[in-house]
């Protein structure tokens, strides 16, 4: 896997915009290995809840994942799902698998497809994008496909078709063809007619990966090139688009207040120096707005907090976070089971409590359960992070009615957190810099100015 993992990278720095910093890749946040807000979890709330277009992420992890547990098939197993060739197989090719094909000498869809087509690995590879601790929870939660009798994977199928139930993972292939890939499925992607088409006539003959190849090259375009650089952009913002409103505001005030003290001091008989005093309400005021209309709030830039987004406000998401009152009756019942173990109560006790904490481990293993090989440290338990579900829609969430209830007040002074993220504050930073520099370029350029007008002399 370590061969997959370079291909997989290859032309990085081509593809990602050259004002992301490297800790912001789109690698480092695929496999979470980046700090809120620009984890996997906040990359899938900004497909979710701003962009729409959370199934490109939700069919990317699937996929990766689906490479590594191919991988780790016996080859007889292999052998009963062969590589789909639209050549041989005389199926009309996608636009991209003939550019794959055009591609013959490409490093990464070489490498990609020999990774693929390994018979002779018959041990469980190493995945590059998973920590080992999340390994064996995600490993146990992926059941084996059985040889069971399964319906055609998409409804256009011809009658005399019969799948092949023999081949791996077929139940899960046909499940994700009805997921995502099938006309008006629950999280169509975004495919041309052609793309469709070719994967699902060559889900109907393979389970092998390169079935479903060009879904994925579709999916990672999309993530790559579009989403990604955007969500980077959005995670800079640090305030409500209410109080970005309000700063903006605040701003022309300062500006309108520093236009009224310098007319009054032209009017005026007072020396010319005192229109320097002017500079103390533009500066300010130009960088607010500067900074507001970047979308950051310098004020909490300056004590490196955020608002949080209305469904980290409401969501339900928090409440899986926390312990629930099942968990607390079997902590309760470990300390008590360790304490009886401390006190010497013989073997009966240390069975207690054995049994006691494999009656937790359900629950253990629900709390921490993993949805993906991607895993780090984050446990993922969102639940537009599983690969199959309903549709990604939102309207019906508890936290669209509270935020709508919300008063203005309270949308300006939100709740604020940390900004974890080295790397984003580092964004932050550059874009409070500009703004504070070109703000007092203005403004010194403003009082210059005023400094030639001559005085009115109408009054002291």
């Amino acid at each position: 896997m370590e061969d997959f993992e370079t291909a997989y990278q290859l032309d990085q720095a081509a593809a990602c915009p050259v004002n992301v910093p490297a800790e912001l890749a789109f690698e480092e946040i695929i496999k979470n290995r980046t700090a809120p807000p620009c984890s996997l979890n906040d990359f899938m709330d900004y497909l979710v809840y701003v962009e729409h277009n959370a199934e490109s992420l939700q069919f990317f992890l699937w996929y990766y994942d689906y490479i590594q547990r191919w991988s780790g098939l016996l080859p007889r197993q292999k052998a009963l799902s062969p590589i789909w060739d639209p050549e041989k197989a005389h199926e009309p090719r996608s636009r991209f698998i003939t550019y794959s094909h055009k591609r013959a000498r490409s490093q990464k869809m070489n490498k990609i497809i020999s990774i693929m087509e390994m018979e002779g690995d018959r041990h469980q590879p190493e995945n590059p994008f998973e920590d080992p601790e999340s390994r064996a929870s995600f490993s146990s939660s992926r059941p084996r496909t059985p040889p069971s009798a399964l319906l055609s994977p998409t409804e256009s199928t011809k009658g005399d078709w019969q799948p092949f139930t023999i081949q791996p993972f077929r139940d899960e292939i046909s499940r994700i063809v009805r997921q995502y890939i099938s006309e008006n499925s629950p999280r169509q992607l975004n495919l041309t007619p052609k793309d469709r088409d070719s994967c699902l006539r060559a889900a109907q003959h393979t389970t092998h990966p390169s079935a479903l190849l060009p879904a994925f090259l579709v999916a990672e375009a999309a993530l790559r090139s579009h989403s990604h650089p955007k969500f980077i952009s959005w995670s800079t913002s640090n305030s409500t688009p209410a109080r970005l409103l309000f700063l903006r505001a605040l701003g022309v005030l300062l500006i309108l207040l520093g236009l009224a003290l310098d007319t009054a001091l032209i009017l005026s008989r007072q020396s010319h120096f005192l229109r320097i005093l002017c500079l103390l309400l533009w500066w300010p005021g130009l960088t607010v707005l500067l900074a507001a209309c970047s979308r950051l709030c310098i004020f909490l830039h300056v004590h490196g907090t955020r608002q949080l987004r209305p469904w980290e406000l409401f969501s339900g998401n928090d409440t899986l976070l926390l312990p629930t009152e099942e968990d607390d009756n079997e902590n309760e019942r470990c300390l008590l089971n360790k304490k009886k173990h401390v006190r010497g109560s013989s073997s009966r006790s240390s069975t207690r409590s054995s049994s006691s904490s494999s009656s937790s481990s359900p629950s253990h293993s629900r709390n921490n359960h993993s949805i993906s090989s991607f895993v780090g440290a984050d446990p993922l338990r969102k639940p537009s992070l599983q690969t199959f579900g309903s549709r990604n829609d939102f309207a019906d969430e508890p936290w669209v009615v509270l935020d709508k209830r919300r008063s203005v007040v309270s949308r300006i002074a939100c709740a604020t957190v940390p900004v974890q993220n080295t790397a984003l504050r580092l964004l932050q930073d550059r874009t409070a810099f500009f703004a504070v520099l070109w703000g007092g370029l203005l403004a010194s350029l403003l009082t210059v100015a005023s400094l030639f007008v001559p005085a009115a002399n109408l009054f002291l």
